[in-house]
């Protein structure tokens, strides 16, 4: 077997279980969760019965708009992930990312509905909080490495970029939609947010989409880690992700939701600040002043 047709293989193999695997760890973390709180919680494999569910029922629209904004997000974020796990530029996986993220807001905005254009607004407001934050990282991550490609990089990003991956972690919390940033989908104020009018086989096109966007998050998280000893790399990257969720899970638990001015206050200020601190780490180090 030649390394291009393996190369291949283990592209295809990513992009098909990336997706599965989020589906399991949210199952997980809803089960942690519920263990927290002195709960039993569902299986580990709801998220998959509720999937499986919603394909099944029957389509309930209030406009076609809805339809082909929930096609366009999910392609979008597919095609984000498939660039990333064949090595491709993050600079492609963040824009093209970010339009499926917008698809899905457009979405919400066109059903008839004040309960989705408010989670519309919310989820608009989140995306402006996170967005820049993450694409800060990427651009610190092609400043340190000289490359965007993700199949140039082929030494552990730590502890060079350790407050990058910080700001990451703020980023994958607002994804993971847990407090103190579940805004867009605070159930007690909105009901769900821009997924309230969506149902059936276009709400689980969402859905899906929302696995392969956080796929490609901890996509970039693993990045972090990278070992010559492919087992160790393996199991580095797997670390990165379980303590990664794991912190979520804390700060979900031991904190309440915060306004969305404050939100977007905190994830910029902290967000922008880990990067720029990070970065100029970097600079003075390469400059021999640290």
């Amino acid at each position: 077997m030649s390394m291009d047709l393996a190369g291949i293989l283990v592209s295809a193999a990513l992009f098909i279980f990336a997706p599965i695997g989020v589906g399991l760890i949210m199952g997980i973390d809803r089960k942690v969760t519920a263990h927290m709180q002195n709960r039993v919680g569902p299986p580990i494999t709801q998220a998959f019965y509720d999937l499986v569910k919603l394909f099944g029922k029957r389509p309930m629209l209030m406009n076609r708009g809805q339809a082909v904004f929930a096609v366009t997000c999910l392609m979008m974020q597919a095609m984000a992930l498939a660039v990333l796990v064949a090595g491709g530029d993050l600079l492609v996986v963040f824009f093209v990312s970010g339009a499926g993220s917008v698809a899905f807001v457009l979405g919400a905005f066109s059903a008839r509905s004040p309960y989705s254009y408010f989670g519309a607004q919310r989820e608009l407001l989140q995306i402006l909080a996170y967005e820049p934050v993450l694409l800060l990282v990427i651009l610190l991550i092609g400043y340190d490495r000289g490359s965007f490609v993700v199949g140039g990089i082929n030494s552990s990003l730590l502890p060079s970029l350790i407050l990058a991956l910080l700001a990451l972690v703020i980023v994958l919390v607002i994804k993971l939609q847990k407090s103190p940033y579940d805004i867009a989908t605070a159930h007690q104020e909105i009901v769900s947010g821009p997924y309230v009018e969506y149902s059936g086989p276009y709400l689980a096109v969402t859905k899906l989409a929302n696995w392969f966007e956080t796929a490609v998050i901890l996509g970039i998280l693993t990045l972090f880690f990278w070992n010559g000893n492919v087992a160790i790399s393996v199991a580095g990257k797997a670390s990165i992700v379980v303590i990664a969720i794991f912190a979520s899970q804390i700060i979900d638990n031991i904190t309440a939701r915060l306004t969305k001015e404050r939100m977007v206050k905190f994830t910029l200020t902290a967000g922008i600040l880990l990067v720029a601190v990070n970065m100029t780490c970097i600079f003075l180090v390469r400059q021999g002043v640290l």
